[in-house]
């Protein structure tokens, strides 16, 4: 019987966990850009805490007296079906753990590469677009 001998790549857990953060940090860095800007432009805008399997969104943001809740994506491959039932499922965990009759409406605001916070794009369905409109 003959013997492969099979060569395995191992990354060090702290460089693994370096990687895994520094997107993380990307990330978090994005959402704390919106909220402000949204502040800036007199919005009230709050971060949510992340929940695992409950999570309820990245933020909540109040405009008008309307909730809406903001998915926040900083990545340079776009999934926005996967993006868009994240962030659906996300609003209704929100409207679930606060024992609303209506779910919030829910966006996915996207980084753009090289350019402000306020050129982030927003994704929405053309429904939901529709019922903001009504």
């Amino acid at each position: 019987m003959m013997m492969h001998k099979v060569e395995h790549t191992f990354v060090p857990m702290e460089r693994a966990a370096s990687m895994a953060n520094k997107n993380g940090r990307k990330g978090s860095q994005f959402e704390t850009d919106v909220m402000k800007w949204l502040r800036g432009v007199g919005a009230m805008a709050e971060r949510l805490t992340k929940a695992g399997a409950k999570d309820e969104g990245d933020m909540v943001v109040i405009i008008s007296g309307e909730t809406y809740i903001l998915e926040l994506k900083n990545r340079q491959t776009l999934s926005l079906p996967e993006f868009w039932r994240e962030a659906q499922v996300e609003a209704l965990n929100y409207a679930k753990a606060r024992g609303l009759g209506e779910v919030p409406l829910s966006y996915v605001v996207v980084k753009r590469r090289n350019a402000s916070i306020d050129q982030a794009w927003v994704i929405q369905d053309l429904a939901q677009w529709l019922k903001e409109k009504q």
